[in-house]
């Protein structure tokens, strides 16, 4: 990975919850709010943004592991602010620490972790796990 992204350093997403972005059990809507997969997915894409710009040819970034606890719900049509701040960076790995805020009052807290692994050697292990192999 080239050098940085330098920890502290932020970047910050608002999205307007949208009725496909509700808490869903098997396609069955729970509940009108923003739901638990869709913050992961907007946290997970917001912290691929921070780490794209630093992946050199050759490399990839993997989700390695999550933590979040979303706390309170936000309606359909609502806005959220998810900012992410680098807490960790080093040559194979990236953790950013994410807040999510609804009218400025915290609903979720977490972090993600990326690891940086060669193209080549993802796409190797992905191809031994199919159909049943490795």
């Amino acid at each position: 990975m080239r050098p940085g992204p330098p920890r502290g350093e932020t970047a910050s997403r608002t999205v307007t919850v949208a009725a496909d972005q509700t808490a869903r059990v098997g396609g069955r809507e729970l509940h009108p709010v923003y739901g638990t997969v869709a913050l992961l997915a907007d946290i997970e894409e917001l912290c691929r943004s921070v780490l794209e710009p630093h992946l050199e040819p050759g490399e990839e970034g993997v989700g390695a592991g999550v933590e979040l606890r979303h706390r309170a719900p936000v309606p359909v049509g609502e806005e959220v602010t998810l900012v992410a701040t680098v807490a960790t960076v080093d040559r194979d790995r990236l953790v950013c620490e994410v807040l999510a805020r609804h009218r400025g009052a915290l609903v979720a807290r977490g972090s993600f972790e990326q690891r940086i692994v060669p193209s080549e050697v993802f796409a190797a292990e992905i191809e031994a796990r199919r159909d049943g192999a490795g």
